[in-house]
């Protein structure tokens, strides 16, 4: 993830507000902003595969922010519909071309951990478990908790999560 366009660019934002979720105190909501992404720029990612991978995606990113009383996050919730997602080897040309919607959802906890959940169809790099490299593709939802700092306290995964790179190789 050299590029800082779209997939890098969408990883930074969900940083950003998870930092802010983490400080943010929990109260009552207002009602949510909207912003609309209706491009993401493409990626290449060169610390995952045995090879440069250029990630593209087509399709807009909607994210709506819940914020307290004072301005501070809340709660995010970032929807990704009809997305089309295509990975291509830099080296060899072949690509894979899967679906990327689905949603992700951020929520300050008392404590000022954040609970975080992805549902649906997407991509993580390196493996959100084990933090082995490459380009996991996952069809189901992801849990889990991060403490002040960011750091994953618990997570787990239901559904089946691919390595992309295999596919990539030839």
């Amino acid at each position: 993830m050299l590029n800082a366009t779209g997939m890098q660019r969408g990883f930074l934002l969900l940083s950003m507000t998870l930092i802010f979720l983490v400080l943010a105190p929990t109260a009552s909501a207002k009602k949510p902003t909207r912003e609309t992404n209706p491009s993401q720029g493409d990626v290449v990612i060169t610390d995952q595969c045995a090879f440069p991978v250029l990630g593209h995606i087509d399709g807009v990113e909607i994210i709506k922010t819940w914020t307290d009383d004072t301005g501070n996050p809340i709660k995010q919730i970032v929807t990704f519909p009809g997305n089309r997602l295509t990975f291509t080897n830099l080296d060899t040309g072949t690509s894979v071309t899967v679906v990327g919607t689905g949603s992700t959802q951020l929520r300050a906890r008392r404590d000022g951990s954040v609970s975080a959940r992805a549902m649906g169809h997407g991509p993580f790099f390196p493996n959100p478990l084990t933090g082995e490299p490459g380009i996991w593709y996952l069809s189901g939802q992801g849990r889990a908790i991060l403490d002040r700092q960011g750091n994953v306290i618990s997570a787990r995964l239901a559904g089946k999560l691919v390595d992309l790179c295999a596919s990539l190789a030839s």
